[in-house]
């Protein structure tokens, strides 16, 4: 079993859905049963999650943005989605990204973004200097 699936079996709490399950509840009615989002409106996870997961302000991002940090799902729940999400739907020619830590979660999802599609544009714009970097906008 890989680390990430390990790890969200390990933080989901007894007696909660799984991660899949998770997504289906709190996360597929926006970004669709195969995490694609939709053009102009709603991001992809898909391909993509694990893009922002390489570097701090993208992991920083992803646990900021409106649907993370509000979502109803407690810190140790939406650790082990997001994790299923990037082992689920990985990126294509680049290695699995280190899963998402509870204490990390929970530190980061309470901080709201004030600007998020310019965080966004700020964050892409540092992974394209990498190996690859996910859509400038959505």
């Amino acid at each position: 079993m890989r680390a990430a699936a390990l790890s969200a079996l390990l933080l989901a709490p007894a007696g909660y859905a799984s991660p899949a399950q998770d997504y289906v509840l709190y996360c597929m009615g926006c970004h669709g049963p195969e995490a694609q989002g939709l053009p102009g409106r709603i991001p992809p996870l898909a391909g993509t999650l694990a893009l922002f997961m390489m570097t701090p302000t993208g992991r920083d991002y992803v646990l900021r943005v409106p649907g993370a940090a509000n979502t109803a799902l407690p810190d140790a729940q939406l650790t082990a989605v997001l994790n299923w999400l990037a082992e689920r739907f990985p990126a294509a020619a680049v290695p699995a990204p280190a899963p998402f830590r509870l204490e990390e979660v929970s530190a980061a999802r309470h901080r709201p973004l004030a600007d998020v599609q310019a965080t966004r544009r700020e964050v892409v714009r540092a992974l394209a200097v990498r190996d690859g970097a996910p859509a400038l906008t959505y």
